[in-house]
C-alpha cells in the first residue's frame, strides 16, 4: 500500500512535469506519512548523502570537466581527431565519435559532452558541408559514451549506493565505452558510404601537420590516462582523483594560456550548483528506497519475477526497457539511485556481476537524455543549433538503433564489462 502509493504519487508529479526534485521530495515526504515515519528521515537523507565522502568526488569531477570546457580543451582534442581520422568518408562524424570517446575521460557527463563539444563539432560539420540535421544527431549519439567512459558521474553514484569499488566501475566502462564508439563510427561510415551528401569526405591532413597539433593535444589527452591509472594503481582514491582532475585542469589552462579568473569562478559556480542538486536528489531517493525496503518491495519483486522466469539474461532485458522507458522520464542520477537498492537482491539471487549491473543501468539510462520530455541532450543541442526537438530527434533516429544493439550485447556478453576489472584488480 505505502509503496504503491509513494511510486503513485512520483509518477503523477513526473506527468504533471513537476521538477525532479520536488516530485521526489513529495513522494518521500507520502512515504513518510503512511508508514508512520517521522519526517526528519527526509531531512536525515539529504544530510547522510552530503556527508558520503566518496560523493565529494561528484564535485571534483564536474568542476574539472567545466575548467577544461571553458579552457579551450575540448578544442585541442576535436583538432587532433580531426588531423587522425578527418579525411575519411564521413571524417568530421568519425572526429564527433573520437572526441566524446576522449573528453568522456575528462568530463564524465553525457550533458557536458554536448554542451562543451557540441559547438565545435557542429560548426565544423556544417562548414563542411555536413547535413545540420543528422550532425546533431551523430553529437547526440555519441554523447552517450560520456557517462561509460571513466570518470563517470553516474558511477561514483552508483559505486556509494552499492558499496562498490569505483576504480573497479571505472575500468568496467572502458571496453564498453570503446565498443559503443566503434558501433556509431561504423553506423557513420555506412551512411557516409550511402549518402555522401550528409556525411562527405574530409581533407587529409599531412603527418608534419599531425605530429605538431599531436604536441599541442598530448597534455590534454594525458588527463583520463592520469585520472583512471591513479585509482587502479592505488595511488589515489576516486575522491582524491578528482582533486587530480581539477589540479590538472587549472594546469592545462595556464599551458595553453587559455585560463580566465572569470570563466574559472564561473566553471566553479556551475559546478558547486550541480553538484548540490545531485546531492539532494541522493538524499531524496535515499530516503524512498529505505521506506520500500521497509516494505519488503526488493524482496517482493524478486520473488514475482523469478516466478515467472529464473533466465537471468530475459530478466536483464526486461530491466533494460524498464530502464528505457524511465529515461523517457526521470533524470537518469535519480533513476539510479532510486532503482538499484530495488534491483540489487533480484540480480544476486540470478548471480549477475554487480559492476554488469553498473555499465546497464548507465548505460540505459544515459540513452534516456536522447528521449523526450525529459530528454536533457535533446534540449541543449536544440538551443545551440536553433533546431526544433523534432527535427534534433529526426537526426538523431538512424543511430538509435546502433546503441539499441549495443545495450543488447552489454546484456547478453558479461564479460565486456567485467574482463578489465578481474584483469587489473581481481
Amino acid at each position: 500500500m505505502v509503496s504503491a502509493a509513494l511510486i503513485i504519487t512520483l509518477i503523477v508529479l513526473l506527468f504533471l512535469k513537476a521538477p525532479v526534485i520536488i516530485a521526489m521530495g513529495a513522494s518521500a515526504a507520502v512515504g513518510c506519512f503512511l508508514s508512520d515515519m517521522p519526517m526528519y528521515l527526509i531531512a536525515q537523507g539529504v544530510i547522510d548523502g552530503a556527508m558520503a565522502w566518496n560523493l565529494l568526488a561528484l564535485f571534483f569531477f564536474m568542476m574539472a570537466g567545466n575548467i577544461m570546457g571553458v579552457c579551450g580543451v575540448a578544442d585541442q582534442i576535436f583538432r587532433f581527431a580531426n588531423a587522425c581520422v578527418g579525411h575519411w568518408p564521413g571524417g568530421l562524424a568519425h572526429v564527433n565519435c573520437l572526441c566524446s570517446m576522449v573528453f568522456a575521460g575528462i568530463s564524465g557527463a553525457a550533458a557536458a559532452d554536448c554542451a562543451a563539444l557540441g559547438p565545435i563539432e557542429i560548426r565544423s560539420m556544417t562548414d563542411n558541408g555536413y547535413d545540420l540535421k543528422y550532425s546533431t544527431g551523430i553529437t547526440l549519439a555519441s554523447s552517450m559514451v560520456g557517462p561509460i567512459i571513466p570518470p563517470s558521474v553516474f558511477f561514483i553514484l552508483f559505486g556509494v549506493v552499492t558499496n562498490t569499488s569505483i576504480a573497479r566501475l571505472f575500468l568496467a566502462g572502458i571496453l564498453p565505452g570503446v565498443a559503443i564508439t566503434i558501433a556509431l563510427m561504423l553506423m557513420c561510415a555506412r551512411i557516409a558510404v550511402r549518402r555522401p551528401d550528409i556525411f562527405p569526405r574530409g581533407q587529409y591532413t599531412p603527418m608534419r601537420e599531425r605530429w605538431n597539433i599531436f604536441k599541442k593535444a598530448v597534455w590534454s589527452l594525458l588527463a583520463p590516462v592520469i585520472i583512471v591509472f591513479g585509482m587502479t594503481s592505488g595511488v589515489v582514491s576516486p575522491t582524491e582523483a578528482g582533486v587530480v582532475a581539477v589540479l590538472y585542469s587549472i594546469l592545462l589552462g595556464v599551458i595553453y594560456r587559455t585560463l580566465k579568473w572569470k570563466a574559472l569562478w564561473h566553471a566553479v559556480r556551475e559546478s558547486m550548483v550541480m553538484a548540490s542538486s545531485s546531492l539532494i536528489l541522493f538524499g531524496f531517493a535515499s530516503t524512498m528506497s529505505y521506506i520500500l525496503t521497509m516494505e519488503m518491495l526488493p524482496n517482493k519483486l524478486a520473488a514475482l519475477i523469478l516466478s515467472l522466469t529464473q533466465n537471468k539474461f530475459v530478466v536483464l532485458i526486461l530491466i533494460d526497457l524498464l530502464l528505457l522507458l524511465l529515461g523517457c522520464f526521470m533524470s537518469a542520477a535519480s533513476a539510479m539511485i532510486l532503482l538499484t537498492p530495488i534491483l540489487l537482491p533480484l540480480m544476486a539471487q540470478l548471480g549477475v556481476s554487480t559492476l554488469q549491473l553498473g555499465v546497464l543501468m548507465c548505460f540505459a539510462l544515459t540513452i534516456g537524455i536522447a528521449t523526450p520530455p525529459v530528454g536533457m541532450g535533446l534540449y541543449i543541442l536544440a538551443d545551440i543549433t536553433h533546431q526544433k526537438i523534432e527535427e534534433v530527434v529526426q537526426g538523431f533516429m538512424p543511430f538509435f538503433p546502433a546503441l539499441l544493439i549495443m545495450l543488447v550485447l552489454l546484456t547478453l556478453v558479461p564479460q565486456i564489462s567485467v574482463w578489465l576489472p578481474g584483469v587489473l584488480m581481481p
